[in-house]
């Protein structure tokens, strides 16, 4: 199909979209618009086919079902993987596994210019020390906000209608072109790559009891022929009931809600969650090698120490610094870090002996921690479970999935995250911790394994292809066929578990994951030029 520069240049700003915090936050934006099962819906409505482009999209978000950014790690850019893989695929009239094929390069290009970014931007870091000196607090935006993301929307933009402009025409020849075996062994080769994203995402969940689950649910759509929803509904209550709950789990949650120490002794409410908001928008704007979230972190801060520290600049200046300090967790639990901050500057402020150590042995006692646990929650439990449930509607056609699993996750997200502000808030410190070390959390996230396992073993199922094209053939009657007298006979979709395990037990060992997408695609382009795999 032909594409236009209106249409390339709406590509090219959706794009941009997806790598910055609008229009759903830091984390909510990274888990939705930047997912390519979203993304293909809204490329397939700027070039005519969303229904289409929901499929291809879909079917690339099972190869990054296993992406994870913690800890300062940048993985491949699902975002331009999903963009321009959907794209090219819709323009050029690839199937969707040779769709899922270019996809892979183009992300890891994108996690290079995610490299060069926060590389670049610890220059920012500077400029920010010397406006913070200064007590220009509302200059903060412009260093963590407006200045990188006009630099990474210019470099971005231009990227991508680039690489569109020039690449469409070259898709469309070479789509025209290819056929016979060279067009096969793609087909096969994205045929195998679902299992590189299935195998990387069971690295944090196939363990313990939840890793007998995994073949429980392959079993399930294997023999019995669940699909994705089914096998989810069986297993998660399954799950509940094999894990269980007790009074204990839930008493330090209630302890929490019975602790009311501090009531908006100089800040309000709205002030609070402004501060909140900043926080989950703008916390990795300028995100650095340097700092990490820190810039951030004192930039959401801006608007209570605003209100704290009003006419004492000396304080004001003080406060900036502490908080402007190197510091990098979960969204969500950053915000319960903030509350507790918050609660702690209004102290100090009203004559409380609260030495600046204080804020930074809180700050970084409690960031690993949060990260711990709130990484699991929102990035191996939430998005992973959600998004296995809606690629199976969406790979059907079905639209309204990218929109439900979007709602869905920005509702327990930011429902999440605002109750946690205020647990940080009203709690302090002590109690928090008294919550993070309750069995609860531990428990949710077993359940979230086990559900999380079972649902992949539906996946292998599904989307995973790997089937010999080996036959023997004697006076034109099939003697033997090793697909179907050896590897169906024995478990349905045997090869395809068998390479998904490989894959988890090769990145286990300390393969680098990018080793593994490559291998994994010249093993699919190798057989399917030889016609053994099919």
């Amino acid at each position: 199909m032909e594409v236009s520069i209106i249409q390339i240049c709406l590509i090219a700003l959706y794009y941009c979209l997806a790598e910055t915090a609008w229009p759903f936050g830091s984390m909510g934006t990274w888990a939705t618009i930047n997912r390519p099962m979203v993304s293909g819906l809204i490329i397939g409505m700027i070039l005519g086919n969303p229904v289409q482009g929901t499929i291809i999209g879909a079917t690339i978000n099972i190869m990054y079902l296993g992406i994870i950014s913690a800890g300062g790690s940048l993985p491949a850019d699902s975002g331009m993987a999903g963009i321009l893989g959907t794209s090219f695929a819709l323009i050029g009239g690839l199937d969707i596994n040779a769709a899922l094929a270019l996809a892979v390069p183009l992300g890891l290009f994108g996690s290079v210019l995610n490299v060069l970014t926060m590389t670049g931007q610890c220059f920012f870091v500077t400029l920010a020390d010397k406006w913070i000196s200064e007590g220009k607090s509302n200059h903060l935006m412009f260093v963590n906000v407006y200045i990188p993301y006009a630099i990474k929307w210019i470099i971005r933009f231009v990227a991508i209608y680039v690489i569109l402009y020039f690449g469409s025409s070259a898709v469309v020849s070479i789509s025209e072109s290819l056929s016979g075996p060279v067009l096969d062994a793609l087909s096969v080769m994205g045929g195998l790559l679902p299992a590189v994203g299935i195998g990387l995402m069971l690295l944090t969940i196939f363990e313990g009891r939840a890793k007998w689950f995994l073949f429980l649910g392959f079993l399930a759509t294997s023999f019995l022929g669940l699909n994705t929803i089914a096998v989810s509904l069986i297993f998660g209550i399954v799950a509940i009931v094999v894990v269980g709950f007790t009074a204990t789990d839930f008493a330090a949650f209630k302890e929490v809600s019975d602790t009311n120490e501090n009531t908006y002794k100089i800040i309000n409410k709205k002030e609070l969650v402004h501060a909140w908001l900043r926080w989950q928008y703008y916390n990795e704007s300028c995100y650095n090698y340097e700092r990490m979230q820190g810039i951030g972190f004192c930039t959401a801060m801006v608007p209570v120490l605003n209100k704290i520290y009003k006419n004492d600049k000396a304080g004001l200046i003080a406060a900036m610094k502490r908080h402007s300090m190197f510091f990098n967790t979960d969204h969500d639990f950053g915000g319960m870090i903030l509350g507790i901050c918050t609660s702690m500057e209004e102290q100090k402020k009203l004559g409380a002996d609260i030495p600046d150590e204080a804020f930074v042995s809180l700050k970084s006692g409690l960031m690993g921690p949060c990260a711990g646990i709130g990484d699991t929650l929102s990035q191996v439990v939430l998005i992973p479970v959600l998004a296995v449930i809606f690629i199976n509607l969406a790979t059907q056609g079905a639209v309204w999935a990218p929109i439900a699993y979007t709602i869905i996750f920005l509702s327990i997200f930011y429902g999440v995250g605002y109750w946690m502000l205020f647990i940080g808030y009203k709690s302090g410190g002590e109690t928090v911790l008294r919550l993070m070390e309750s069995g609860l959390f531990n428990k949710v996230i077993e359940i979230a394994g086990i559900l999380g396992c079972a649902v992949a073993g539906a996946l292998i199922c599904n989307y995973v292809s790997f089937n010999w094209n080996i036959v023997m053939v004697q006076n034109e009657v099939e003697i033997f066929n090793l697909q179907t007298g050896v590897f169906d006979a024995i478990v349905p979709n045997l090869m395809p578990l068998l390479l998904t395990l490989g894959v988890y037990f090769a990145a286990k060992k300390g393969v680098k994951s990018s080793t593994i997408t490559f291998a994994t695609m010249g093993l699919g382009f190798v057989l399917g030029i030889l016609g053994l795999i099919a």
